[in-house]
């Protein structure tokens, strides 16, 4: 049996500590080396193997690195179990000895701990000898803190505890310390198989018992360290001043931005709880709208619409109308995430247009462009550079225009010129993680594999943190790459809006030559819901490519939508079209030539979708009897 090389002090490989106790007591001693980052846990883990070798019926004794080992070892008739922490601390004559001590073959079995890469060069020899036994302790994760949660508490925690006890960073000391002080002061309330935070903050009773135990575990400066990032993180508390949630939600989109998605989260969840104890003429709206954007990215749909709607109801209850237009752009851009890009567009459209920021620009940008549009697109991105916004904002609506309208290569060149740094295209992928499918693609039809390589490399890191929304983008462009459709299968079921699982299902028929036209089929279905007028005729143009005229997919997007965004000279065409006139007579009622109104047509049928004069006919027919809204 051979010693797990990562674990954590939650899921400690007991089996072969098991082994290594039943080979002592046979005389044959050994060492174990768990190493691990600062907070992981390597004092718990000492004493959980002392306690089992205890139980087995050894003599156990635990030691500091300043402490003489031969005390412990020395002419011990019975097996022994020697714990040693810190031995990053050791001086070179300690680390000498003791390897000296090890190698004598005795039944003692020598358990160590040691910060990771710490300590002088005698140490790090010591630990290389012992390699064969070495261990790397790693954080508890968000489960196994779940998971102590409730073998502690007798009952599943609830979300704000939970959120609560991540705060400790999967350090076990201190996590049960916190638990500790918060169920001896009344703090959690079990009930009905839950435990949930019966009130908000943390007792001021808790931070010397944290302090005090935290202190004992692991030395005054880690201690310190991770008190003041607990209360820091989790609830204003105790004597330590709490930041202000202005500042916490400035950190948490700076770390939202640069990748650090599960801090950004955490700091956007702070930030709300502290937001609640500003004034109204304190700005809490300011701290909550930011939030409910970082929700809204991590597709945390549900409480982005939670936030969003007490702001609403505070503006209407107060009077103020200085946040409505921050609110409309975060409401607009959580829609827009969802794939709601109509409903996202109505929220912009009731604005001023003047007075629009580059984020709803980026919307009407977007919007026009699955409209096909492309003029209109390119205006509001014109737009959205004439303000000066943050080219992050609206950066995936331009390479997507330029790849509409010059073609891959030039999207390729756009790209290399605005993101050509790490950081840079981290921020575009951390907005918009679907790019980075778009990137690859646009790069392997460039034959630049470093660049498919490189974006694959970002976002799979930004996929780390397990949100859905960047593990589809990453298997998306990870399927790309490789040409694996298992992958992109999985993208496909993992993307919450319509148009990007359509854009996985047509990389798909690309790939998977036998089926390309049921997948065309399938995405052709897709981009009719999402509303994709432009891309619903690509697609169908690639069908009829293939053999395929009789469709069972129909444009669905809105009507509405799609003749609001016809030209006044185009929407005339189209009402003369529904009153049955042909081309030479719709020339003459508008004085252009035939040959314009074919233009015109054209252009009209790309626009809503449509394939003939009878469709069109009926499609505007429709929209004129349902008395939608028109815009001016």
């Amino acid at each position: 049996m051979t010693m797990r090389e990562e674990q954590t002090s939650r899921n400690l490989d007991r089996a072969f500590v098991g082994s290594v106790l039943s080979a002592a007591k046979s005389g044959k001693g050994a060492v174990l080396l768990y190493e691990g980052a600062a907070q992981t846990g390597k004092t718990w883990v000492l004493g959980e193997v002392l306690g089992l070798a205890a139980d087995a019926g050894f003599a156990t004794t635990r030691l500091g690195a300043g402490e003489h080992p031969a005390v412990a070892a020395a002419e011990r008739a019975e097996p022994a179990v020697v714990a040693i922490d810190d031995v990053h601390r050791a001086s070179p004559g300690f680390a000498r000895e003791l390897l000296a001590m090890v190698a004598t073959g005795t039944r003692t079995v020598w358990v160590l701990a040691r910060e990771s890469g710490a300590g002088c060069p005698e140490v790090e020899r010591l630990c290389q000898v012992l390699g064969g036994t070495r261990s790397e302790l790693v954080p508890w994760t968000e489960d196994e803190t779940a998971g102590y949660l409730a073998d502690r508490l007798h009952a599943e925690p609830d979300l704000a505890l939970t959120r609560l006890a991540n705060t400790a960073g999967g350090n076990p000391a201190l996590l049960e310390a916190l638990v500790d002080g918060l169920s001896h002061e009344g703090f959690v309330e079990v009930g009905d198989g839950r435990a949930r935070l019966a009130k908000p903050g943390l007792p001021e009773s808790v931070l010397p018992a944290v302090l005090d135990r935290v202190l004992r575990l692991c030395g005054e400066q880690l201690a310190r360290d991770a008190l003041v990032e607990l209360t820091r993180a989790a609830l204003p508390a105790g004597d330590l001043p709490a930041r202000d949630p202005r500042e916490t939600m400035a950190r948490a989109t700076e770390a939202w931005c640069s990748g650090e998605l599960s801090r950004g989260l955490r700091l956007a969840y702070r930030a709300i709880s502290e937001s609640g104890r500003l004034a109204v003429d304190e700005r809490p709206a300011e701290v909550e709208i930011a939030a409910a954007v970082v929700l809204a990215d991590a597709s945390r749909f549900d409480e982005c619409d939670t936030i969003l709607a007490t702001v609403r109801d505070r503006m209407r209850w107060t009077g103020q109308t200085r946040w409505e237009a921050p609110w409309s752009a975060a409401k607009a851009r959580r829609l827009a995430k969802a794939g709601r890009l109509r409903d996202a567009v109505a929220v912009v459209n009731g604005h001023d247009s003047a007075e629009l920021s580059s984020p709803e620009l980026a919307v009407l940008a977007l919007a026009a462009l699955r409209d096909g549009d492309i003029a209109k697109s390119a205006r509001y991105v014109r737009r959205c550079k004439l303000i000066e916004g943050d080219p992050a904002e609206y950066g995936s609506v331009v390479l997507q225009l330029a790849e509409a309208q010059y073609g891959h290569g030039h999207a390729l060149s756009l790209f290399k010129e605005m993101y050509g740094t790490g950081r840079r295209l981290r921020e575009l992928l951390v907005r918009e993680p679907a790019m980075a499918a778009l990137i690859v693609r646009v790069a392997l039809c460039g034959d630049d594999l470093p660049t498919a390589r490189w974006v694959c490399e970002l976002i799979g890191e930004l996929a780390e943190d397990d949100l859905p929304a960047f593990r589809a983008a990453d298997l998306h462009a990870r399927g790309l790459s490789r040409r694996d459709t298992g992958l992109l299968s999985q993208a496909r079921l993992l993307y919450a809006d319509s148009w990007s699982r359509a854009r996985v299902v047509e990389d798909l028929a690309d790939i998977a030559s036998p089926r390309t036209a049921n997948a065309l089929q399938e995405a052709l279905s897709l981009y009719s819901e999402a509303a994709a007028a432009r891309d619903f005729a690509r697609v169908r143009s690639r069908l009829r490519s293939v053999g395929v005229y009789d469709t069972y997919a129909r444009f669905s997007g809105i009507p509405g939508a799609t003749f609001r965004d016809l030209t006044d000279k185009q929407e005339s065409i189209v009402r003369l079209v529904a009153d049955g006139l042909t081309n030479h007579q719709i020339a003459n009622q508008v004085f252009v030539t035939t040959h314009t109104v074919n233009f015109h047509l054209r252009k009209i049928f790309r626009k809503t979708g449509v394939n003939s004069r009878v469709e069109l006919a009926a499609l505007y027919k429709s929209w004129a009897s349902s008395e939608l809204p028109r815009s001016g």
